[in-house]
């Protein structure tokens, strides 16, 4: 713990406590400097302050404090600290469970332990598993579908990114351009640690689960999820949604970008594809580009395959959307992951052009036959409300 900190430091969390909450009760919370943190603690749970420590946010009602450094701010309920106060008496300092904690922890672990670490070439393992690390290909459709979404981010005070990851697109830092400051929100210290290095000095990260957001109501000008939806517990994937459409304010955008179960549609299209493909194989018309899978891409594979992933169906996604919202859309993110783009067209930047214009112009027809979707849900102000009664 760091006790002699510049009180500057700590007043840049001025900002950020005008939209904290606890977690659980939703109450605001109390902003305090390292000493009187320590002063509020037993003995026992001083040592378990961790390093580099230089204040609390501190939820009075629940008496749990959450532990900040100089740029990330922890409301892990396993990681805070039980607070002592006049009032406290002998409470408790055994935290519920959650029956998906597990899950939780399991894809906790593969990003700290694998997906936020970097290979030989410098690449995030993550990075290099789903998606390019070159703008070429199948990396400039990424970088094309990424940015196609910065006309619903206007601009404003705040925009969350929740569950950003370690920021592993450089691309991903103009969801924020508009925007006076960016929270930065995941469960993975790793991440964080790593998003951090690429923030300006007016944002801020804090670690923190999804389906409970340590925001107050209506917080934020705009907030961006991707990829993260299908790795959250089954059953907590809808109050993961309601959350963050809870802190967002009206006529503000949530953006989610979430793999999708395969529709008919799709199934159906690409058994033509591959069927045709067949065909010309047959018939010396085209060389096939289906990569070679050699031992270490069974190695990735297999690591891959110890990641929790549940996507949803697009019908699921639309009943979702329209019980919060009638200003929703669901539209192609991507038609192709990865392994099929470069299966079918290697690094050919022609091709993810034409893939965009093609989402671009048919946005919504073309979310059925696509591996990957865009929700875009904007909350209505209180005049349309009264409007619609």
């Amino acid at each position: 713990m760091n006790a002699h900190v510049q009180p500057q430091t700590l007043e840049r969390f001025n900002a950020l406590q005008r939209i904290l909450c606890c977690p659980h009760t939703k109450i605001p919370l109390r902003l305090v400097g390292a000493e009187e943190l320590c002063s509020s603690l037993t003995h026992d749970e001083r040592a378990r302050i961790p390093d580099g420590t230089i204040g609390a946010f501190i939820s009075d009602a629940r008496q749990r404090a959450y532990p900040l450094t100089e740029r990330v701010v922890n409301f892990l309920e396993e990681d805070s600290l039980r607070v002592q106060t006049e009032s406290s008496g002998t409470a408790s300092g055994i935290l519920p469970t959650n029956p998906h904690d597990g899950v939780k922890q399991s894809v906790r672990d593969w990003y700290d332990r694998f997906g936020w670490q970097t290979n030989e070439q410098g690449c995030y393992n993550d990075t290099a598993s789903f998606s390019q690390t070159t703008p070429t290909g199948y990396g400039l459709y990424e970088l094309m579908s990424h940015l196609s979404i910065l006309d619903r981010l206007a601009g404003g005070g705040l925009v969350l990114d929740a569950a950003s990851g370690a920021i592993p697109h450089p691309e991903y830092l103009a969801f924020s351009w508009f925007f006076k400051s960016r929270v930065c929100v995941d469960m993975s210290i790793t991440a964080l640690t790593e998003a951090n290095r690429k923030l300006r000095q007016t944002d801020f990260c804090c670690l923190a689960d999804i389906c409970k957001l340590p925001f107050r109501d209506e917080t934020f000008d705009a907030a961006v999820s991707g990829y993260t939806i299908q790795h959250i517990p089954e059953s907590q994937q809808l109050q993961a949604i309601k959350e963050l459409y809870r802190v967002i304010r009206p006529n503000a955008h949530l953006c989610i970008f979430t793999e999708v179960q395969y529709t008919l549609k799709r199934r159906a299209l690409f058994f033509l594809l591959r069927s045709g493909r067949k065909l010309l194989k047959a018939l010396h018309l085209i060389r096939s580009r289906l990569p070679l899978h050699s031992s270490k891409q069974t190695q990735v594979e297999y690591v891959l395959d110890k990641l929790y992933c549940f996507p949803q169906k697009i019908t699921w996604w639309k009943e979702v959307a329209k019980a919060l919202t009638n200003r929703y859309s669901i539209e192609s993110h991507m038609i192709l992951k990865k392994s099929e783009f470069e299966s079918w067209f290697g690094k050919s930047n022609s091709a993810a052009k034409a893939l965009r214009m093609i989402q671009n112009a048919l946005p919504r027809l073309t979310s059925g036959i696509s591996a990957y979707c865009l929700i875009d849900m904007c909350k209505p102000a209180k005049s349309d409300l009264q409007i619609d009664k």
